[in-house]
């Protein structure tokens, strides 16, 4: 590998056309990088100066374009597009807030919702969709698993109740936060 592709200009300009290519297909996605890479180190000398560097990745277009531009020659993959932000907080906090309501069975209702608006929001791609959707129905099996110790030890009180709806509100809400840095990304002002 040349020194081309370890410039630090070089480095995240790659890292961004993939960032903005995720909905391709892994193979698509990967043969773009590829070819990117190869006209890369063919029009770069080693030890190019930063401005040389610039000029190179200006010249092939910013990342969104190449991202673009791949994503249209592909048959039924369409770009991600920003939601409005109220729409994605409602999403990930019914995802949060589902957790706590299970025993009371609005939780259930509240995950498929948000296992729903995940699967149809166009602000994330396929990985980060089943992703949310796993975390968002993950309390089905982690409080019948945290509360399995309590109910064979000594039984379940309110602090044991509490512990345990606490306990499963964390993969959701590491899985939120996940959604929310992606959904982020797609705002101009974000970052």
């Amino acid at each position: 590998m040349s020194n081309a592709l370890t410039h630090p200009l070089v480095r995240a300009y790659l890292a961004s056309v993939d960032t903005e290519g995720a909905v391709l297909p892994d193979d698509r996605r990967r043969d773009l990088m590829a070819d990117l890479r190869e006209h890369i180190e063919s029009v770069l000398p080693q030890g190019a100066d930063d401005a040389a560097v610039q000029q190179a990745l200006d010249q092939l277009g910013t990342p969104r374009e190449i991202a673009a531009a791949a994503i249209a020659e592909e048959p039924g993959v369409k770009p991600l597009q920003p939601e409005g932000s109220v729409r994605t907080t409602l999403t990930l906090g019914m995802m949060v807030l589902a957790a706590p309501f299970w025993v009371l069975g609005i939780g259930l209702v509240l995950a498929v919702l948000a296992a729903v608006r995940i699967w149809r929001s166009t602000a994330w791609t396929r990985r980060d969709k089943r992703l949310g959707i796993i975390c968002a129905l993950s309390p089905l099996l982690v409080i019948p698993a945290a509360a399995a110790p309590f109910a064979f030890a000594r039984g379940l009180g309110s602090a044991e109740f509490i512990g345990i709806f606490l306990i499963a509100m964390v993969i959701p809400l590491a899985g939120a936060i996940r959604l929310g840095h992606s959904a982020a990304r797609l705002h101009p002002h974000a970052a």
